[in-house]
């Protein structure tokens, strides 16, 4: 049984890889309120704030529309990451982003707001909020 859930998986993550060549909306229709889509993974890998931390099923979306991370495909999508990368070095790579948080938690004003960078969403809206707390 794993192995055959192991090889749906994979197969179906390869198809909405690929999709994104061939199925340049890839929306499904109704199939996509209940499947993953090639525009539902474009939204996962998008770096605008409405984008972050969303769509991280790899095949039924419901468990997306349960954990409030469900998003739909709504503006043109920026990708990568927020920061500067070095993608030649293997720690910046795999570990920038840790240095970065602690950087932001270091620099945050007082208790309240450095516990906040570390439970928040990530975004520009969260960290504007989490800088104008007044605790």
């Amino acid at each position: 049984m794993f192995f055959s859930t192991l090889l749906l998986d994979i197969t179906y993550a390869t198809f909405i890889h690929i999709g994104e060549l061939v199925l340049k909306k890839g929306q499904f229709g109704f199939l996509g309120k209940l499947i993953l889509t090639p525009s539902h993974h474009r939204v996962h890998h998008g770096r605008n704030p409405l984008y972050m931390d969303t769509n991280f099923c790899n095949l039924l979306n419901i468990w997306d529309r349960i954990f409030g991370t469900y998003q739909d495909e709504e503006l043109p999508i920026q990708y990568g990451i927020t920061r500067e990368m070095d993608s030649g070095s293997f720690f910046d790579v795999y570990f920038g982003e840790f240095k970065s948080l602690y950087k932001d938690v270091k620099n945050a004003p007082g208790l309240k707001n450095k516990v906040l960078y570390l439970i928040m969403l990530p975004g520009v809206e969260s960290h504007r909020r989490a800088s104008n707390c007044k605790n």
